[in-house]
């Protein structure tokens, strides 16, 4: 009896024992899964995001390459050697400035210019436009003082005249031997950085100081990615590089540990990426030299699906271990069972049952899961279906809204013909009576041309208030802008706006809804009518350029307003943000006309125009390119 009660005794000590050398096992095998998953996730992500940073870095380099021997070609001409020789002679200026004009178009750059040795510009491409270089003097700049000394430059920066970011590439002019002048030309980076519109992570590429001169995310552009010296900040001070973007702050990112090699930030402020607010967890940072300028490309990957994953399989290691140590538990009852079969058969039982319990359990739960995921998809679908029709329903809102607005002018428009009407018919009766025929026929005709330019205004009208189906194909500008003007004739003659249109001869088809462009364009009409109220001079420029971007037509509404606000402009395109009065507008036509540009592949902005007024840039895509559309 001893015995057995010593062995009693100690298999109460082993029970817990056993228990806990279980528990510290599933738990070193769900670490060690996810510390392999987390691993090999990260290692994953950063190959990526290697592998998308190299692709761009070389597309970046060969798009700089391809313009870093323009300034060399175009000072091979000997116009320019001549108007460096001959400064005042307005002959050989126009003649530079012309064959500047046309290098410049041809190569799709943003500006060259000509200067002399003393950093005065003589020529240069934009010379018709109101931000002409022609006299400013650019000895300041970096790029003068490289080419002066005989060497190719490159220089980031933004224009202190245009405003506007670019890459400038200088060469020096020489003649005889000596440096005799410096050629210059400006392009646009923002057209280069196209590939990564793609990506989901956020992008960045930052110059030597860490300053950022491009990004996915437009909040951090020329923003720091860390505090600069106080020699650095004079210095840039100087050349002017960054001073019309404002004071350089940080963008805030905090460290956040390491992942693969590669470090971890988190965000310190709020931030919208390419696909919405970016989430405030930690994002692995990969960044790649750009060996054209020495410029880095970084991208920020989010760390978040890699640890989910590392969960998951955390899980999963706890799970296979706990089903080992069943397994384990029933071969320990099966050895009890040959000891002493009864207690040991019941002891077996039992532990089939509870081993069938959980796998019931589980398998059960994982039905409820399933089905729970399927019905938040069906949900989401319906959300998205739902969310489509009520995207529908503000446009015609919109287009009622505009119809609404406009009443009291469709109204003049219909009581003209109509009292014309009333007087030609009664004049019909009289001159029918004394048979004067063909003063009749003459009335008659003349009511007929007046029924039928009623029927134009009302036919108009219900074309544009109609609810019917997006149909895209290709169609023309100037159709859907005459049908909108044909409904703000009237007010444009009662408030003195003029409005000019600058059109292609051989006008491109793009493609669009003819019935969703007009009611895009009427809409940025009517806002800017309403923007030049109380404005002296109030006229709207609207011109079409299919030569800017291949594949796209740029459409450009411009008013003499008073402009847009920066803080309004970031804002301008949400639902129900409006700049009016109260009552005056839904706030709903820029987000309408957005979404319906997004449909077709389009899409539009808002910019400040070059003296006042508001700008805004439509990019169609061009229907006759290969016949669909795509370029």
């Amino acid at each position: 009896m001893l015995q057995a009660a010593r062995k009693r005794v100690g298999a109460r000590l082993r029970t817990p024992l056993r228990a806990l050398l279980g528990v510290a096992l599933a738990a070193l095998a769900g670490f060690a899964a996810w510390r392999a998953e987390l691993d090999a996730g990260a290692d994953a992500l950063r190959a990526q995001a290697a592998s998308r940073l190299n692709n761009y870095a070389g597309a970046l380099s060969a798009e700089i390459g391809r313009y870093g021997y323009l300034p060399s070609l175009i000072a091979l001409d000997g116009r320019l050697q001549r108007l460096l020789a001959q400064p005042h002679d307005a002959a050989a200026v126009r003649a530079a400035e012309a064959y500047l004009q046309r290098a410049n178009r041809a190569a799709g750059s943003s500006v060259a210019y000509l200067m002399d040795t003393s950093g005065l510009t003589l020529a240069s491409s934009n010379w018709k436009t109101p931000i002409s270089f022609v006299g400013a003097n650019f000895a300041f700049r970096p790029y003068f003082r490289e080419a002066l000394r005989g060497q190719a430059g490159r220089f980031y920066g933004i224009g202190t005249i245009s405003r506007d970011p670019g890459l400038y590439f200088s060469q020096p002019v020489r003649s005889g031997g000596r440096v005799r002048g410096v050629v210059v030309v400006k392009i646009d980076l923002d057209k280069v950085a196209v590939p990564w519109q793609g990506w989901r992570d956020p992008v960045l590429v930052t110059d030597r100081n860490g300053v950022v001169l491009l990004s996915s995310v437009p909040a951090w552009r020329f923003e720091l990615l860390a505090p600069l010296p106080a020699a650095v900040r004079r210095r840039i001070a100087q050349t002017q590089q960054y001073t019309v973007a404002g004071p350089l702050r940080p963008i805030g990112l905090l460290p956040a540990g390491q992942a693969a090699g590669a470090p971890l930030f988190r965000l310190a402020h709020a931030a919208r990426g390419p696909f919405g607010a970016l989430p405030p967890h930690a994002f692995m940072v990969n960044s790649r030299v750009v060996p054209a300028l020495g410029w880095r490309l970084l991208s920020l990957s989010d760390m978040r699906p890699v640890r989910d994953a590392a969960r998951r399989s955390a899980l999963a290691g706890v799970a296979v271990v706990g089903l080992l140590e069943s397994l384990a538990l029933v071969l320990v009852l099966r050895r009890r069972a040959q000891a002493e079969r009864v207690a040991g058969r019941e002891a077996l039982e039992r532990a089939y049952g509870e081993l069938e319990q959980r796998v019931a359990a589980r398998t059960s739960a994982l039905t409820q899961a399933n089905a729970a995921l399927q019905r938040e998809v069906d949900e989401r679908e319906r959300a998205e279906a739902a969310l489509r029709r009520t995207m529908d329903e503000l446009a015609q809102a919109g287009k009622l809204a505009a119809l609404g607005q406009m009443a009291a002018g469709v109204a003049h428009e219909l009581n003209q013909p109509l009292a014309a009407l009333h007087t030609l018919s009664d004049n019909a009766v009289v001159l029918l009576d004394k048979q004067r025929l063909d003063e009749v026929r003459g009335n008659l005709d003349a009511i007929s041309g007046l029924v039928r330019r009623m029927a134009r205004i009302t036919g108009d009208l219900k074309s544009f208030a109609r609810k019917a189906p997006a149909a895209w194909q290709p169609c023309t500008v100037s159709k859907a802008l005459d049908g909108a003007l044909s409904l703000l004739r009237r007010r444009f003659a009662q408030e003195g706006i003029t409005l000019e249109r600058a059109f292609p001869d051989d006008e491109p088809r793009v493609m669009c809804d003819e019935l969703r462009l007009q009611q895009v364009l009427l809409n940025l009409l009517v806002n800017a009518a309403d923007a030049m109220h109380g404005v002296a001079q109030r006229s709207i420029e609207v011109s079409l350029d299919a030569g800017v971007e291949p594949g796209f037509a740029l459409l450009r509404v411009a008013d003499s307003g008073e402009g847009i606000s920066p803080a309004a402009r970031k804002r301008l395109f949400e639902p129900f943000f409006t700049t009016k009065a109260q009552g005056t507008g839904l706030g709903l036509g820029l987000s309408i006309a957005q979404r319906i540009l997004r449909e077709v592949g389009a899409s539009i902005e808002a910019q400040s125009g070059q003296a006042a007024g508001a700008v805004f840039v439509l990019r169609l895509r061009l229907a006759d390119q290969g016949g669909d559309g795509h370029g």
